[in-house]
């Protein structure tokens, strides 16, 4: 049964509204998200006092909220408040106000809860096993540790940016000798965390609205085809190049840059300038972007609610059917065309010399190639293209992101498959692998063309010597229809593995088997 749950995340910066329609531990979908810029810390100080100004923006963003919650039927909200809050002296005022105008009890997290959802959200985006999860938003930043999949210890530390900017750089003209004093604190900051290097086999991902704008700045620099941040590589060199281009400028200079979000252009030069640091002091040579953070975290306690850890298992499986389940794809007819297409990829093998890796991007490719249908029936294969984008699937890099997405595209187009407008994000030796198993996914669709599985299962017999091979369709019925349609697509398997390819029918029964 299809369920509702908002999560409200109330930061020291912004405050974020999200809503999930989801089925407990199957399926779930964003159904809303709405963002606010309340800056909740802005003139705090070292009073730690609330100001009046940032808590009726606050107050204002929770009553939108609270609306659109009602007026969308969702009844199941948790309301967590991060850094600033939790820092106020007058907290239990502002708090109390907020239950009364909302009637949501506020849960204020303590450092380590922020960073254990943080890392939640984090692990369950990207798959992460081993290595680290930083989380620096507007008043604080959280360092935790993961293990075998797993948050294990974690810290939390006075570096916001909305913070950073008030105690060091907020003048209009940012001296050198104030951004020197942001590092030495910084640096300050993380000198205790002598476990927080990178090890073997250690990643380091991030989250938070800072990061993710400045990955948009780089994205931006280097025309990323993708319209997203999830599973980005940034680069430290390029982390600290922007770092470097983004302080000695004005706030209107800072606005004026492709990809920055003009409401952080007064404080991103902090966050930078922090992240930079940070990256130095662990010795990772890259940071992998998260698109999830701490209202995920938090939803995802939910939708696993009985898991002793709520993290998926397999991730890359679940975005997959997360997926095709969101847009009522055929599972019965997408789990044939994987089959065929996995078994296909198998007995080939000698031929085509794929390794492993590509065998997943054919499984996911396998299961998602209809999608498109949801729109329209035509032109289905564009559909399903933009979809598998425009979603992303966590677990997943963006290169076989792109490469899933290109197999959708060209499962039924005549002609090779080309790489264009994702060219950048693919390799030398994708290329190729990509007309392979376009070829394969081609005849596996084909040869379920009727819907009925009527082909059960498939033999491919290799003579390598000879230069052919030949691929014989064990069916159970009539399979005309299939092998005709197939038998118009074999051109593109052949010119790829530089082989004749031949189709014959062959019976299929009950122990018939493509091992045999």
């Amino acid at each position: 049964m299809t369920q509702r749950a908002g999560v409200v995340d109330l930061g020291s910066n912004t405050t974020r509204l999200v809503i999930y329609e989801y089925e407990p531990g199957k399926r779930f979908r964003l159904a809303d998200e709405v963002r606010e810029v309340v800056r909740l810390r802005e003139g705090m100080g070292n009073s730690n006092v609330l100001r009046a100004a940032a808590i009726e923006r606050s107050l204002n963003a929770l009553r939108m909220f609270r609306r659109l919650c009602d007026a969308m039927d969702v009844q199941d909200t948790t309301v967590v408040a991060t850094s600033a809050v939790r820092d106020a002296a007058n907290s239990d005022s502002f708090l109390g106000r907020a239950t009364a105008d909302t009637g949501w009890t506020l849960r204020i997290l303590s450092g380590e809860e922020e960073g254990y959802y943080g890392a939640l959200g984090a692990i369950n985006a990207t798959g992460l096993r081993q290595g680290f999860v930083i989380d620096l938003g507007g008043g604080s930043a959280q360092v935790v540790e993961i293990r075998a999949g797993v948050p294990r210890r974690s810290v939390s530390m006075p570096l916001g940016a909305l913070r950073l900017t008030e105690m060091f750089v907020g003048s209009r003209k940012v001296q050198v000798a104030r951004v020197e004093a942001l590092r030495a604190f910084v640096r300050e900051q993380l000198e205790p965390l002598t476990w927080f290097k990178a090890g073997y086999e250690d990643s380091l991902v991030a989250i938070g609205g800072t990061i993710r704008n400045i990955t948009q700045v780089d994205q931006a620099g280097k025309g990323y085809p993708l319209d997203s941040v999830q599973g980005y590589e940034l680069a430290a060199i390029d982390l600290h190049d922007i770092s470097e281009r983004l302080w000695p400028l004005t706030v209107k200079k800072r606005s004026a840059i492709r990809g920055l979000r003009y409401d952080r252009a007064d404080i991103i030069h902090a966050g930078a300038l922090a992240y930079s640091e940070i990256s130095r002091f662990s010795g990772f040579d890259s940071i992998t972007i998260s698109r999830q953070g701490l209202r995920e975290g938090v939803f995802y306690e939910r939708f696993l609610d009985d898991q002793t850890e709520p993290t998926i298992s397999n991730l890359r499986q679940f975005s997959v059917m997360n997926l095709a389940r969101n847009f009522n794809c055929d599972d019965m007819h997408s789990r044939h065309v994987a089959d065929l297409a996995l078994s296909m990829f198998d007995q080939l093998q000698p031929a085509h010399q794929l390794d492993s890796g590509y065998r997943g991007i054919l499984w996911a490719a396998a299961m998602l190639h209809d999608i498109g249908t949801i729109v329209d029936y035509q032109y289905h294969h564009h559909h399903s293209y933009y979809i598998v984008l425009n979603h992303t699937l966590p677990g997943y890099t963006p290169r076989e992101l792109a490469l899933i997405a290109l197999l959708c595209r060209y499962h039924r187009s005549k002609g090779k498959p080309k790489t264009k407008p994702l060219t950048s994000l693919v390799v030398e030796s994708d290329t190729e692998a990509l007309v392979v198993l376009a070829g394969i996914l081609r005849l596996a669709e084909f040869f379920e063309r009727g819907r009925h599985q009527v082909i059960r299962d498939l033999r491919c017999h290799l003579d390598l010597e000879q230069g052919w091979v030949q691929i014989e369709a064990l069916a159970q019925g009539d399979a005309a229809m299939e092998l005709w349609d197939a038998g118009r697509n074999l051109d593109v398997l052949g010119q790829a593995l530089g082989l004749e390819v031949e189709l014959v029918e062959g019976m299929w029964l009950a122990n018939s088997s493509a091992s045999a």
